[in-house]
């Protein structure tokens, strides 16, 4: 049978084909990674995924995995990356991301990025063996209520997402992950906002649950303030990928957040050419 690897467009798949291959991917991952046409159509607008630059693997004629690149003028990241089962365990995540990476500086982007759990070792060994070095760490959090009282804030007004997201450079000193940056929240539906002076939070809500889609805050007593707001309102509250180095984190401890996941941020710059 023959298994020689070649690479081609994700662009040359239709979007139900692409969504079942990266489905097929993250089978027995740590988180279920089950996509559609519709959800992968919203995340390259919002991530500005560039399907003609993403790959698919073939070993012969079978797809063996796939790796999407998103670019950002000389910003280049992974949006997703795995092997199906049949094709583990024989090196060739090292050579699909190895691919993705030429497809980036043929891009003419000027540096590399992508995040990965930190409990994924075998990832980070191929991630590091390619050159990429660990940036920084993403935190994720939760918050349930449970049985417990909420006494909520004052001070904190519902605001136009728009108008606070003209304040997000001022906020974000540590920069912002790539699916929470500036980019992808212009033009995200459906997100609702507070405000507290200059600082805000935009979330979006589905039934009781919260999502923060973006905390800006000079200081983490700020925002502690908002997000007591939110527990006001949530049953529970998701944040994910806020930077450790963020002034803003300790404000989750200070408000009962538990940390339930983290992940490295790993970079390379790229030579251009």
């Amino acid at each position: 049978m023959d298994h020689s690897i070649r690479f081609a467009p994700a662009a040359q798949l239709s979007l139900d084909a692409f969504a079942d291959l990266f489905t097929r991917s993250f089978e027995n991952y740590f988180y279920p990674g089950v996509t559609t046409a519709p959800i992968l159509a919203a995340r390259a607008r919002f991530e500005q995924i560039d399907f003609s630059r993403s790959l698919v693997m073939y070993a012969g004629d079978e797809p063996a995995g796939q790796a999407i690149l998103a670019l950002r003028g000389e910003e280049a990241w992974c949006g997703g990356f795995g092997i199906t089962v049949p094709f583990r365990g024989r090196g060739l995540a090292r050579q699909l991301i190895a691919a993705l990476i030429d497809q980036a500086r043929q891009a003419g982007s000027r540096r590399f990025s992508l995040e990965v759990l930190t409990r994924n070792a075998p990832a980070i060994k191929t991630y590091l063996g390619a050159g990429l070095a660990i940036a920084r760490d993403l935190q994720i959090f939760e918050w349930n209520r449970g049985e417990q009282a909420v006494p909520g804030s004052t001070g904190c007004a519902p605001a136009d997402p728009a108008e606070l997201l003209g304040r997000f450079r001022a906020l974000h000193p540590a920069g912002a992950a790539w699916q929470r940056d500036l980019p992808a929240l212009l033009v995200k539906p459906g997100l609702s906002g507070l405000a507290l002076g200059e600082a805000y939070v935009v979330f979006s809500q589905r039934d009781a649950t919260v999502r923060i889609e973006d905390l800006g805050a000079a200081d983490a007593g700020q925002a502690a303030t908002l997000l007591q707001a939110l527990q006001a309102r949530a049953a529970k509250i998701v944040s994910v990928n806020e930077p450790a180095d963020s002034p803003v984190t300790a404000a989750f401890a200070r408000c009962g957040f538990q940390e339930t996941d983290r992940q490295h941020e790993l970079s390379l710059p790229l030579a251009s050419q």
